[in-house]
């Protein structure tokens, strides 16, 4: 165990939850409750601005008040989520650490979390579908990390789940059967593309690279903006969106009179996938999106299969998985980021702490101490009641 766990053995678990958890440390925990939802919105509409100006930067030719107002929406739910259930989840520590009378294994971190996000099935489905493409792959990351499995360290293996990954995602994408997330979104091959000279095919190409080159440094501007590292800005996403796109449609280009479209479509598709080998930072992250948005699309296309006569088949489409897995995947993430943080990447870190008013940060801080400067400092504060 690492140093943090002290917390759950003497002098240290028996400390007070307003010395620990709260905020503030003249706030009852219903205080701390009120003050942490008012604070968590504010860090959490900065977190999550990205995901209001994306999509207005993005289709801003094509911005009608309609859909502004379901971009604005859908910005505004995200952000109360995400603070509630922060906020609910510190709350349900105190009363834990309350009936408990000390700090228990599981019960300051995981376990409020996991009843905290049950909130989750009260979210519209696009939200929940947003924390389900960020939260699940880092849990999945995260999983690998601490079981240190061979795949972590084999760049090979990521690179063919990955391409695997592109090929059942751009396919169903092709036929307009998925429209969510991922890394390209190439345009649909026109049924006369075979018939194109080389110089049209490389103009279509080149637009193509033209529009994800603009989304890539869209992406890269946002993000260095949120870190305030514009000056080093390494284009990340720039260079990645370009690979992807550029072997799809080189691919493309080449292959489109001797193999039948759909064919070139598909490894196109996979193919594509071969630009995770350019990633120097972070593949396993991008292969971890990749797995749980090609587990999502190939979920969806189950669920349109015929169940008419197979009871058994209806059942099962009508499991709703993304909402059974969330809870314990926020929950284990919340738990790793006190007791095992090595396995969490920088994004899920930065998820965590800025979406509670960086509450995680300054947690983990106090009980990293030594535990003799621990006690001298909290017992000096006021111990305060539950309600006011």
């Amino acid at each position: 165990m690492v140093s943090p766990s002290k917390i759950f053995s003497p002098p240290m678990d028996c400390l007070h939850c307003g010395w620990v958890l709260h905020s503030l440390p003249d706030q009852s925990c219903t205080e701390a409750l009120i003050w942490n939802l008012y604070r968590n919105h504010i860090s959490s509409s900065k977190f999550f601005l990205p995901l209001l100006l994306f999509p207005l930067i993005l289709n801003w030719r094509r911005q009608t008040r309609r859909r502004l107002w379901a971009i604005v929406k859908n910005y505004l739910q995200t952000v109360s989520v995400a603070s509630t259930v922060n906020a609910l989840a510190y709350y349900l520590s105190c009363i834990l650490r309350r009936l408990n009378d000390r700090f228990v294994y599981s019960c300051i971190f995981g376990i409020p979390a996991l009843l905290a996000s049950q909130l989750l099935w009260l979210a519209p489905t696009r939200v929940v579908q947003f924390f389900a493409t960020g939260v699940l792959p880092s849990a999945f990351e995260a999983v690998l990390r601490q079981l240190n499995v061979g795949l972590v360290h084999s760049r090979g293996a990521q690179t063919l789940i990955f391409m695997v990954c592109s090929l059942v995602v751009l396919r169903r994408q092709q036929i307009k059967a998925y429209s969510g997330f991922w890394f390209i979104r190439p345009a649909p091959m026109p049924a006369n593309y075979d018939k194109w000279s080389l110089g049209e095919r490389v103009k279509q190409s080149l637009l193509e690279l033209r529009t994800h080159l603009g989304i890539g440094l869209a992406l890269d501007l946002i993000n260095g903006a949120r870190r305030k590292q514009l000056k080093k800005m390494q284009l990340k996403s720039t260079r990645f969106m370009l690979s992807c796109m550029g072997i799809y449609q080189l691919t493309q280009c080449l292959l489109a009179n001797r193999l039948e479209s759909k064919i070139t479509n598909l490894l196109a598709a996979f193919l594509s996938g071969g630009a995770f080998g350019l990633v120097k930072q972070t593949p396993l992250t991008y292969m971890s999106i990749g797995v749980v948005i090609a587990s999502q699309v190939l979920w969806q296309e189950f669920c349109e299969m015929d169940a008419t006569h197979n009871g058994l088949l209806a059942i099962l489409q009508r499991i709703p998985w993304a909402l059974l897995f969330l809870p314990p995947s926020l929950a284990y993430l919340i738990h790793s980021m006190f007791i095992q943080p090595h396995v969490l990447t920088g994004l899920a870190k930065s998820f965590l702490n800025n979406t509670a008013d960086n509450n995680v940060q300054r947690v983990y801080a106090l009980i990293n101490q030594p535990t003799d400067i621990v006690m001298n400092t909290v017992q000096k504060l006021p111990i305060k009641p539950f309600l006011f």
